[in-house]
């Protein structure tokens, strides 16, 4: 058989349970507010440059980054590419040497 809630039903929790409950509340609402105010901030940020100069600065910004990276990933490759022409250069040395040689 069901039980009816109403005034007269007694609730037992001990304390460790209400502290969890109060604890959870308590962060649930400060993640709130500081999701809040960091959209707050952004939409400050977007008004204060206006949208178009915002953008621009973020593609820039973006763009930089892809550039830069970019730009290391060629030197590690070239620095490889160097390597093995001077092994190249080295092993037709020695086929020239053995084959004037003889």
């Amino acid at each position: 058989m069901a039980k009816k809630i109403s005034e007269d039903t007694e609730v037992k929790l001990d304390l460790k349970t209400i502290a969890i409950l109060v604890g959870g509340a308590i962060s649930l609402a400060s993640m709130w507010f500081t999701l809040e105010g960091e959209i707050q901030d952004l939409n400050n940020k977007i008004n204060n440059f206006g949208s178009e100069e915002f953008v621009q600065k973020m593609e820039f910004q973006l763009k930089d980054e892809l550039v830069r990276s970019t730009i290391i990933q060629i030197e590690k490759s070239t620095d490889v590419l160097k390597e093995d022409i001077l092994d190249n250069k080295q092993s037709i040395k020695e086929l020239e040497d053995k084959v004037y040689k003889r």
